[in-house]
């Protein structure tokens, strides 16, 4: 067997995660050239919110679906229970922004003058949960080929695409959304065709409790973790009311983000494949994976940096175009020391939730979150800079990374 058939899951995955992530670079250099100051910081707040609320709406179903797909390779019901679970609790969510437009524009903002955003950014975000469902269920029967070319499609070329036609904000985000769901359409129902899917009623309601028992716990751990990397931007829209530096704070998260991105080809492949081992009781490799993986993903995070520290000029005239805020480094070198505890928990989650039912990813991401709570507590009451609350964060995500390589280590150690 060739390197490429033997590890073409990683060799594929990685390959399209990696060019994603480069046209993820282009999108933010195209839009901080043709946007004002104005009109980018609303586009990295967009994008940042919804990563912030993505967890919610998914109830637990991104990790859930490749989870039980692999696991029970032969039933295709999977499929159309979490679509429904997904519609469900997309109308309910949608309602509930709309009623609500107000107070999350002032939330998402810091102004209510941008109650006209709220819906079109519940639509893309309701285009990314389909998405999601789709390409777990094909990442779970190991289509790899479909799967990235799905992930290509929605999450690489389209959004570039959009931006080409239009940069104001409020028009983007509605015609993102909207062909993000046309193309969710498309490719669902060749899916369906293409693999026959027609279940009853009873195995749809059987595999919809199994996924809810197994995702809804799981909801305020992905919650706490988007609560971790979005609360740096709403404290600066609160104590300076400036959307401008709370775009830089933003942007600067995404970075962050990006270099999860470039380690979440890893998680992607490393979920179905430990299902697949566990069922075969392969304990053996779980191990070796382990070992590997925390080692060269460790490594690679501290060249990153180094790198970025050392050469920011350059890498940020790539990025953002020569007429880049200055300020975007001076933040951006702070919150990046916290991609080493984000790249552990990035890389070790998928072998928590493969290996348990119950969240223990959760546990770790709810303890994180209430350090920083509660050092952004004792900030406030000392009056303390800016910078300081930026620091807690960076302390709060590698305090999330240890926490996950313990419980980690000590579960792959019992397993027997």
């Amino acid at each position: 067997m060739s390197f490429f058939e033997k590890y073409k899951n990683y060799v594929i995955t990685f390959g399209t995660e990696i060019f994603i992530l480069i046209l993820s670079f282009v999108i933010f250099r195209i839009a901080n050239e043709r946007m004002s100051d104005i009109s980018f910081s609303e586009y990295t707040l967009s994008r940042r919110n919804i990563s912030f609320l993505q967890p919610l709406l998914m109830i637990g179903l991104g990790v859930a679906v490749p989870r039980y797909v692999s696991i029970y390779p032969k039933r295709d019901s999977f499929l159309p229970a979490s679509l429904i679970l997904m519609t469900i609790v997309s109308l309910l969510f949608l309602i509930g922004m709309t009623v609500g437009s107000r107070f999350f524009s002032k939330l998402f903002f810091g102004e209510v003058t941008y109650q006209s955003y709220i819906v079109p950014l519940c639509i893309l975000l309701i285009g990314y949960g389909f998405h999601a469902i789709l390409n777990g269920y094909l990442r779970g029967k190991k289509e790899v080929y479909f799967s990235n070319l799905i992930q290509l499609v929605n999450i690489g070329l389209l959004p570039i695409s959009v931006l080409l036609f239009t940069q104001n904000v409020q028009q983007l985000l509605w015609i993102n959304g909207a062909f993000l769901l046309i193309s969710c359409l498309i490719f669902g129902m060749y899916v369906f065709i293409k693999r026959h899917i027609n279940t009853d009623y009873q195995s749809l309601l059987e595999d919809a409790k199994l996924m809810l028992k197994f995702g809804l716990p799981r909801i305020l751990g992905d919650f706490a973790l988007l609560a971790m990397l979005t609360f740096p931007t709403y404290i600066v829209l609160s104590l300076q009311k400036n959307v401008v530096a709370g775009g830089d704070i933003a942007y600067s998260i995404t970075l962050l983000n990006l270099v999860g991105a470039a380690f979440g080809p890893l998680s992607l492949v490393l979920l179905p494949e430990i299902g697949g081992f566990l069922a075969d009781k392969r304990f053996d490799l779980i191990k070796k994976r382990f070992y590997v993986f925390v080692f060269s993903s460790l490594l690679l995070t501290l060249i990153g940096y180094l790198t970025f520290y050392f050469f920011h000029e350059f890498i940020l005239n790539l990025l953002l175009g020569e007429n880049h805020r200055s300020e975007i480094f001076e933040i951006a070198k702070i919150i990046l020391l916290g991609s080493f505890g984000y790249v552990i928990y990035i890389i070790l989650r998928s072998f928590l939730d493969a290996i348990h039912v119950k969240a223990k990813n959760a546990t770790n991401l709810i303890i994180a979150l209430a350090i920083y709570i509660l050092m952004a507590a004792y900030g406030s009451t000392m009056n303390v800079e800016l910078n300081t609350y930026i620091y807690y964060f960076v302390i709060a995500l590698n305090v999330l990374g240890l926490l996950t390589f313990v419980k980690t280590y000590r579960t792959i150690k019992n397993l027997k």
